[in-house]
């Protein structure tokens, strides 16, 4: 496999600066040369920012990024980083330092004790290899490769701890329309907010401009000075400023070439990919773009979008930014055009950062008259709607197809791929759980999968199960709801993706619920209103059009009777209708004084009395009691007695199917596809010791589902029923595993050599399921567990040999296959007992 990349991604021949390079020596200067190149600051003069105002951090904030390091702190960085990653030019991975930590730390707390004090460490610690990774297959311009870095061991430790002390502090300086690395934002949210504008503006038969902007060599441009003045601006203090400083200024480059470090240079401006500061360094640069935006918007010379609807005023979108992916609306005017063109060579002209004019365009939003000429002001090209945005359809009907074409091609392109190779059941499978399964995942957690769409890829992880890469027409034993059942209920796995469509889409109104502040929520709110208490949306009547909530609104209805409310102050609960206090709603749980309640609607809050100092509930009726409804008016009080309000907590949504109370589309999805089954042996049919193609074949004759003769004969083939083992009986899966009498005789070898008696049952299914082993030791139960998928291997094997090779049944290889293939399945759990197969033999039945 390593063999097979170096080849793929030898460098023969590449183009730098559109000349060709051929020779070995000519490639590693030219490639060197453009790197430094682009690594060194062209010097100039740069306009000063201090007319940019910036959210700043707190002073105890500040004063938390500069504390000491603590072991604990050091130890989890240490934990969150890849230690299977390439190593850098110190040759270490960090797995050895996760390995080594009780060996090493005292060395390694000395290190960052002394980058505290001093501020620096020793410059060759920040020796970086720039590894060229292509971005497509058959790149052959230096343009088409991704420089990534590769640094040492110990400086990447140190500036994980440096990452996770300012990724605490990052989204409080960076502003809403940023989504990228700030914890609680996500990619989907600039995606969802750029839909809705969109919508919004095509329903009101408005026209406008939507500019997407890529930059050129984001990360390898951006100027230091301007980073660290952005940084003293936004209130970091001196030391973590000269901390930054150090880390990102005193790198050096080597460049990996076929495998060999070639040149030794420094830089003078640039980020490195692969440093872990680097992502929220950028992210905070570009803080002055949107600073920038924002201000010329304040200014009038940006429109923006305003989002309005039943929400008030609405909500007025600008741009939104995913680290150098930008989006920014215009009105269709050559005037906000000149001003955009103006305003982002300010930004590059302060920054360093070049917007790339061959990959930026601008997207004319409903009817647009002048649109060569607002391209020619902006300087890139004209692009159309639908177009895409951080891979989410732009613009886009929400029925549209064609948008998923993509994925079903990824689809064939990964199958094709796995043609060429034979892979079992087994393996087919874990493919498809674990890639096709997972390439719509993206789109579906915004858009609703159309369902010949989802029919259409299912269909194909069908065909690839039972027909494998080349999709040939072989039966499908198990029907696909089987397959996609979970496996401790028989099933594979698989995940339904209509089912997991529902819960992904979900998520969206959970997350309304509970992020108040977040900027793609207010928005929503602005554009549809909110129901009473805020927890939702208001349900959404108009026509679909380009946005995603209305899709993801009507998925809202799943979380009905799963969620219950802990009472804070009680503003945001109804009293009789929400779940605050038991598993129902009052006014389910309480239905006769529901009826006569003054009020239905109440607030939780409004039946808290808080007259008599401590409070105490008082709920209102509209008419004094009866005789025999006084006893319900007790049961009520004592069941609401034990919960209190608390003035200075919010209200909180729990999550009922989750322990913890908070939601999640694992146990949704769980939930909606939850079917009752009977026992079932998962546990010992998915045993680890055993291959996976056995464990799919235990699994299809748990089912009765393996192309033995009675199976044939009930798809329409004229075969004459016989078992291939005794010539007696007919044969079934449950005859050849269980009631053979060639089988009988690898039964009774399988118990005698583990010294027990037992009666077999009438099917496979049963068998497993009743196969225990607890009056054996632990090691020998593992063997003991995966003796009878090792047993109907044997006997299978046996049989096809028989069927299709012509062979004469052999007692002596049918035992000897068995006791081979345990052996070599489970010496790696025996690893401190027998050494050979004899020893294994004498070991089983020891105990």
């Amino acid at each position: 496999m390593a063999n097979s990349h170096r080849r793929r991604n030898y460098l023969s021949k590449i183009k730098v600066d559109g000349v060709w390079l051929t020779e070995e020596q000519e490639i590693k200067r030219g490639v060197v040369r453009a790197f430094k190149d682009q690594l060194t600051d062209p010097g100039g003069w740069h306009p000063s920012m201090e007319g940019l105002d910036f959210n700043r951090i707190g002073d105890e904030d500040a004063a938390r990024l500069e504390e000491v390091f603590s072991e604990e702190e050091v130890l989890k960085a240490l934990s969150d980083l890849n230690g299977d990653k390439a190593p850098g030019p110190d040759g270490f991975p960090l797995r050895f330092w996760q390995f080594c930590w009780d060996v090493v730390k005292e060395e390694i707390m000395g290190f960052l004790l002394d980058f505290h004090e001093r501020g620096r460490f020793v410059r060759s610690l920040n020796l970086t290899f720039l590894v060229l990774i292509p971005k497509k297959a058959g790149a052959e311009d230096l343009r088409d490769f991704r420089p990534i870095s590769l640094v040492g061991g110990l400086y990447k430790l140190l500036a994980k701890v440096l990452a996770n002390r300012l990724k605490k502090v990052v989204g409080k300086v960076v502003s809403s329309a940023q989504n990228a690395f700030v914890e609680g934002r996500q990619i989907l949210d600039a995606a969802l907010i750029a839909n809705e504008a969109i919508d919004s503006l095509l329903k009101r038969n408005e026209s406008g401009v939507l500019c997407k902007l890529d930059l050129e060599k984001a990360y390898d441009h951006i100027n230091w000075n301007f980073l660290l003045f952005v940084l003293k601006s936004m209130g970091f203090g001196e030391k973590w400023t000269g901390w930054i400083s150090w880390c990102i200024s005193t790198a050096t480059f080597s460049v990996l070439i076929n495998g060999t470090p070639e040149g030794y240079f420094n830089s003078s401006r640039g980020l490195r990919q692969g440093d872990p500061l680097s992502p929220y360094l950028f992210v905070i640069g570009m803080e002055a773009l949107s600073r920038l935006i924002h201000r010329a918007v304040g200014g009038g010379f940006l429109s923006g979008c305003r989002v309005n609807g039943r929400g008030g005023n609405g909500a007025l979108v600008s741009h939104l930014l995913f680290a150098d992916d930008t989006l920014v609306f215009c009105e269709a005017s050559e005037v906000q055009m000149v001003h955009l063109s103006w305003l982002l060579m300010w930004f590059e002209a302060i920054s360093g950062l070049r917007i790339n004019l061959d990959k930026s365009e601008i997207l004319p939003v409903g009817r647009v008259e002048n649109l060569e000429n607002l391209a020619l002001e902006a300087g890139c090209k004209v692009g159309r709607l639908p177009s895409s945005y951080l891979g989410i359809p732009l613009g886009a009907n929400h029925k549209s197809v064609a948008v998923w074409d993509g994925v079903e091609e990824r689809f064939r392109k990964r199958l094709a791929l796995w043609k060429r190779q034979f892979i079992s059941k087994g393996g087919r499978i874990t493919l498809i759980r674990s890639t096709l399964s997972s390439m719509p995942i993206y789109l579906m957690s915004l858009l609703r999968m159309p369902r010949v769409v989802s029919l259409g890829l299912e269909k194909i992880q069908r065909d690839f199960l039972w027909g494998g890469g080349a999709l040939e027409r072989k039966p499908h034993l198990v029907n696909w709801d089987t397959v996609c059942m979970d496996k401790r209920k028989g099933g594979l796995g698989v995940r339904h993706l209509s089912i997991l469509n529902r819960a992904l889409l979900c998520k969206w109104n959970w997350r309304f619920a509970i992020e108040r502040e977040n900027f793609w929520r207010h928005v929503i709110s602005r554009k549809f209103g909110e129901e009473e208490g805020g927890w939702s949306s208001r349900e959404i009547r108009e026509s679909y059009g380009v946005g995603f909530w209305k899709e993801i609104r009507k998925e809202g209805a799943l979380m009905q009777n799963k969620v219950a409310f802990l009472v804070g102050n009680g503003r945001r609960v109804k009293f009789w209708k929400d779940i605050w206090c038991g598993n129902l709603a009052l006014c389910n749980s309480y239905p006769s004084l529901y009826a006569f309640a003054s009020s239905k609607e109440a607030w939780v809050e409004e039946f808290w009395d808080t007259s008599g100092g401590e409070g105490a509930w008082s709920p209102r009726f509209s008419r004094p009691f009866n005789d025999w409804e006084v006893e319900e008016v007790e049961r009520l009080l004592l069941a609401i007695q034990g919960a209190r309000l608390s003035p200075l907590m919010e209200d909180r949504m729990m999550w009922k199917v989750n322990s913890n109370g908070i939601f999640s589309v694992k146990s949704l999805y769980n939930d909606l596809s939850s079917r009752r089954a009977g026992l079932f042996p998962h546990g010992l049919i998915w045993n680890p010791s055993v291959p996976s193609k056995v464990s799919f074949f235990a699994w299809e004759a748990s089912w009765g589902k393996v192309l033995t003769m009675d199976q044939l004969k009930k798809r329409g083939w004229a075969v004459a029923n016989r078992c291939f083992l005794c010539c007696e009986e007919k044969e079934s899966i449950d005859h050849i595993l269980i009631h053979c009498s060639k089988a009988r005789a690898l039964w009774e070898l399988l118990l005698a050599l583990f010294g027990v008696c037992w009666v077999l049952p009438s099917s496979a299914r049963e068998t497993l399921t009743e196969w225990r082993g607890l009056m054996l030791g632990k090691k020998h139960r593992k063997v003991w567990k995966a003796a009878p998928l090792c047993l109907f291997w044997a006997i299978w094997l046996e049989r096809n040999r028989i069927a299709f090779d012509n062979e004469d049944f052999s007692v002596h290889r049918l035992k000897n296959s068995f006791v081979c293939n345990l052996w070599e399945w489970t010496k790696t759990i025996v690893n401190e007992g027998p050494l050979t197969l004899p020893s294994f033999i004498d070991w089983l039945g020891a105990r």
